[in-house]
C-alpha cells in the first residue's frame, strides 16, 4: 500500500512517483503487479482502512498486489509511422 502524508495534490504526486518506481523495480525483478484499489476508492472503506492501520491523517492512495507469474503476451502496437507524422522541415 502506498500512503500519502495528507489528501493533497503534492501527496498524490509523491505516491504516483513511488508507484512508478515500485512497478519498474518489480518488473526488473521479474515480478508482476496489479492494482487492488477498491478499498481506497470508496470513502467509507478508506476511512476503515486508515483506522485499522492507525494511519491518522495519512491517506492510503494505492494498493498493489505484487507476485510472481507466468509471462504474458505483449499488447499489440501499431507501427510508429502510423501514429506520428513528421512536419516538413
Amino acid at each position: 500500500m502506498l500512503v500519502a502524508p495528507s489528501n493533497a495534490p503534492a501527496g498524490w504526486v509523491k505516491a504516483g512517483q513511488a508507484c512508478q518506481r515500485l512497478q519498474l523495480q518489480a518488473t526488473a525483478d521479474g515480478l508482476k503487479t496489479s492494482f487492488v484499489n477498491q478499498t481506497v476508492e470508496e470513502p467509507g472503506q478508506r476511512a476503515q482502512l486508515q483506522s485499522l492501520l492507525g494511519l491518522g491523517d495519512q491517506r492510503p492512495i494505492l494498493v498493489l498486489r505484487i507476485e510472481r507469474g507466468a509471462a504474458l503476451p505483449q499488447s499489440l502496437r501499431r507501427p510508429v509511422s502510423q501514429v506520428l507524422k513528421r512536419a516538413p522541415a
